[in-house]
């Protein structure tokens, strides 16, 4: 896992999966790593649906703000995907894992134990950290309750990862944050 950048604690992955009738989703995750054990926590899902039916799934490691947000609130367009060996990865990708997955079905959330079967490394360049990029993940996080709960708290917290993409993220950075609000709809 160190070769793709996975390390202890947990990395925000997207995780793509297949429906039955190979239907291509992708969704934002975070891959634990726990003393070596690989695990993510999925809510039930059209995600957790997919693993139950065809127990796989893959990482993608990806730096691209937009379609962290696009993910999490919305469907990711066919042509972003591609196969490799009948199963879906993101093309943009800088990286990916396909795990073989095992569920412990929960009543809301169930844990999902990984088992790594083969994964490949697109491009390896230096990612500085960025503030707004960060950021931007945890506004995707938010976003993604505040459409199940509709709770202000939510709205709150984005605002406050909004106002560290304005003053440290870049254009794309900015974009994601335009589109998050754009799919979120509007705020209570």
């Amino acid at each position: 896992m160190d070769d793709f950048g996975i390390h202890d604690g947990i990395s925000e992955v997207i995780f793509t999966t297949i429906s039955p009738d190979g239907i291509p989703n992708a969704a934002p995750m975070g891959l634990h790593n726990k003393e070596g054990r690989l695990f993510v926590r999925i809510y039930n899902s059209k995600t957790l649906e997919n693993i139950t039916s065809k127990p796989v799934a893959a990482a993608n490691i990806v730096d691209e703000p937009v379609l962290f947000v696009q993910s999490a609130l919305s469907d990711v367009e066919p042509e972003r995907f591609e196969f490799v060996e009948g199963f879906p990865v993101l093309k943009d990708a800088m990286g990916w894992i396909l795990f073989e997955c095992k569920c412990k079905k929960g009543e809301n959330i169930s844990v999902v134990e990984l088992s790594p079967i083969k994964g490949k490394i697109n491009t390896r360049k230096l990612l500085p950290v960025n503030r707004g990029f960060n950021a931007v993940i945890e506004a995707s996080i938010h976003a993604t309750r505040y459409v199940v709960f509709r709770e202000q708290e939510y709205i709150e917290r984005i605002e406050y990862y909004n106002s560290i993409v304005k003053k440290c993220g870049g254009a794309r950075e900015k974009e994601a944050m335009g589109l998050l609000y754009e799919l979120i709809g509007p705020k209570k």
